[in-house]
């Protein structure tokens, strides 16, 4: 039996998702951190709460996380200066190692996946997968 266009998109996701966990495994950097790091480096002094709008979790788990990354050093949390009421993430310099080695390392592999491809057909591919994405959003029924 032949797969469906979806699943395969499903087996490629996994698969990458895989691979990206295998990576951060490596590195040393633990699994609940891994999509932290990078979202912290581009948006340094992040609130929890847009951290946990990122992640899709809730600010009790990201509390709980950020709470576990301060304690081993990959980030400190200050107080927001133009309203003490508030704190901003930071990565530290352990941090900012961490999620640079990280995604790095992603980098590469994306290049090395796309290297096999044309510059066209690596346009075609991300238009169709732009077509699927705008399908499932406004097209599909909710149930």
């Amino acid at each position: 039996m032949e797969k469906t266009l979806m699943r395969t998109v499903r087996d490629t996701y996994r698969l990458w998702t895989d691979y990206m966990k295998s990576i951060a495994m490596e590195a040393g950097i633990p699994e609940s951190y891994r999509l932290i790091l990078p979202f912290l480096l581009w948006h340094p002094g992040a609130s929890q709460k847009e951290l946990a709008q990122f992640r899709g979790i809730t600010t009790a788990s990201v509390s709980q996380i950020v709470k576990e990354m301060e304690l081993t050093g990959y980030l400190e949390k200050r107080t927001d200066p133009r309203d003490q009421r508030y704190v901003n993430l930071y990565l530290t310099p352990k941090g900012e190692d961490c999620a640079r080695e990280l995604h790095g390392k992603l980098r590469k592999a994306d290049e090395k996946i796309t290297e096999l491809l044309t510059p066209e057909r690596e346009r075609e591919l991300m238009e169709r997968m732009r077509e699927l994405s705008d399908i499932i959003e406004k097209e599909l029924p909710k149930c």
